[in-house]
């Protein structure tokens, strides 16, 4: 917000992060807004963290871009004393105006008396801004669920206890359970509430299967049937054949308990969900709940490798169908406080060196271009050019020409990719450049000086026939938009006092004024007057003075508007 609420709409917005390297360079403008989040920063991690800082604050100084940091209150005791003055603390707000706002957004009815009840008391005044949020997205499934009276009163009653006290209450309940598959039966439950009946029983029987339990010999027709094992577990079978939980937001603490308190299940568990997302029965919806669910526990007991042992199992052989369930994986990652860095890190580390079936490298370009280029473009960019260069992604190409054709920054970047050091494919490099430079699709000015370096290269790199039709397309972009009227200048520019490549630019000139050679269909004097501008930028170059100019040709100036 301190960031939003600046003045000026130019510049980039953008998350910076501490796992910059030589490959991810920092490349500020002016007006920039950047933010760096240190406040979830191990204590091993402090030391390159100043570094870091001190690296961002000095571009930003240079450049005029703004920057904000939020430290944790171990950073902020050692903060050099030269950045004290820049301190600011922002104080926890009025839970209640937190709740209220919450609850406007998402349209639930409730007046001011509401906020007053004793049971929101304790909760308003110290829970974490999360849990608040929590609590609002609870009372609204209180409401919509129609199972919890009418009133503000009695959804609110409903869910405060979800959020406060569940944890207790399912603890007991497990201790309560003596038999191995009435456990199984509630962690199913729990990680696929809300999916149909059949799926929860067939996982529950693969969970059981999957950890080794022993399995009962006796007849289906012995022992309590499934209606009255659900009430004991106080779960129930709904009208429309789902399972549901007698209390509200309840499984979120049955899962929370069991991969807490049950760290030798963990590894049955990620064997359990290989095969869960194939149950019979489970829709886009439920498979995607689940898969979520299940990254929100691996990450919260510090497993993050056992998404990427999923995500590749998922994208080679018969399981390459679940490349979506592997991609929302691999986002949950990505997204979340403590790994995201990791994961960023490990994408690069595959994308850059790994080796990666195709499935995995289309997943990958997916979760970068959809989810990575949305907080951290530079980041996405560099794995995406990897991704195209490297394992032939089509789609990360499309992806990595998108991001540069749209700002001079990351057009920069891509650049300073393609010719930094080792490249190992110069034609694909030549090719992506070329695309760069097309005009349908190029949405930074014409004339910027980031094309400039662009054009020297590929005039120098490649001969006539490779750079002349995009030479063209820029002739006839001058020639129907008063925008790039001045950009073939910038042609000019990047070829010098290169006598040779101007002669050849002038030859194509020559060719497309008398020829159109492809392009939109434009008149003859459209065509002439472009090619005379662009001859005159050419003998200009070349030192001749303007006045020798072919008398048959009119005159033009680049200067003219």
């Amino acid at each position: 917000m301190l960031l939003h609420e600046l003045d000026g709409d130019e510049g980039n917005f953008e998350e910076l992060s501490l796992e910059r390297g030589d490959d991810d360079r920092l490349d500020v403008g002016p007006d920039d807004r950047l933010l760096l989040d240190l406040s979830a920063l191990a204590m091993e991690d402090v030391r390159g963290a100043w570094e870091r800082l001190g690296v961002y604050r000095s571009a930003t100084e240079r450049t005029g871009a703004r920057l904000v940091v939020i430290l944790s209150p171990m950073l902020e005791r050692r903060l050099a004393p030269e950045l004290q003055p820049y301190l600011v603390r922002i104080e926890r707000p009025r839970g209640s105006a937190v709740l209220a706002r919450h609850l406007r957004s998402d349209g639930l009815p409730f007046g001011s008396e509401d906020l007053e009840r004793p049971e929101l008391k304790d909760l308003l005044a110290s829970a974490p801004m999360r849990d608040i949020a929590r609590l609002a997205r609870t009372i609204g499934e209180a409401r919509a669920s129609r199972r919890h009276g009418t009133a503000f009163a009695d959804w609110c009653t409903a869910a405060v206890p979800a959020v406060t006290n569940w944890a207790d209450e399912v603890a007991q309940q497990v201790d309560g359970l003596t038999e191995g598959r009435d456990r199984a039966l509630l962690l199913a439950g729990a990680m696929l509430d809300g999916a149909p009946m059949d799926a929860v029983v067939a996982a529950a029987e693969g969970l059981i299967r999957q950890a080794r339990h022993p399995v009962e010999s006796q007849s289906a027709l012995v022992g309590p049937d499934l209606l009255m094992r659900l009430r004991a577990l106080q779960m129930t079978r709904s009208q429309g054949g789902r399972l549901d939980f007698d209390r509200l937001a309840y499984s979120g603490a049955v899962r929370t308990h069991f991969w807490t308190y049950f760290p030798g299940l963990r590894d049955h568990l990620v064997e359990w969900m290989a095969d869960a997302v194939h149950l019979p029965g489970l829709g886009l919806a439920e498979r995607r709940e689940l898969v979520t669910r299940f990254a929100e526990q691996v990450l919260a007991v510090g497993r993050p490798d056992d998404l990427w042992e999923l995500a590749e199992r998922w994208t080679s052989g018969a399981d390459g169908a679940l490349s979506a369930e592997a991609a929302l994986l691999i986002a949950q990652g990505l997204e979340h406080e403590k790994y995201g860095a990791t994961t960023r890190k490990q994408i690069y580390q595959r994308a850059a060196l790994g080796q990666l079936t195709p499935r995995l490298a289309e997943t990958l370009t997916d979760v970068c271009r959809h989810v990575l280029a949305a907080t951290h473009p530079d980041l996405a960019l560099t794995r995406l050019y990897h991704l195209s260069s490297r394992h032939h992604v089509g789609a990360a190409t499309y992806a990595v020409l998108e991001l540069a054709r749209s700002d001079r920054r990351l057009f920069r970047h891509l650049f300073e990719r393609i010719f930094s050091g080792g490249r190992s494919e110069p034609k694909f490099g030549y090719r992506l450049l070329i695309a760069l430079l097309d005009p349908s699709h190029l949405r930074i000015e014409p004339t910027a000086p980031e094309l400039v370096p662009v054009w020297r290269s590929v005039l120098a790199g490649l001969d006539r026939a490779g750079w002349e039709p995009v030479v063209c397309s820029w002739l006839a972009a001058a020639a129907v938009d008063p925008a790039w009227e001045r950009a073939p200048g910038v042609m000019t520019q990047a070829a010098g006092r290169r006598t040779g490549l101007l002669n050849q630019l002038y030859l194509t000139a020559l060719a497309w004024q008398r020829t159109g050679l492809g392009g939109p269909p434009l008149s003859d004097a459209s065509r002439l007057a472009v090619a005379a501008r662009f001859w005159r930028s050419i003998d200009r170059a070349q030192g001749m003075d303007e006045n020798l100019c072919n008398d048959n040709q009119p005159t033009y100036s680049w200067e003219a508007s």
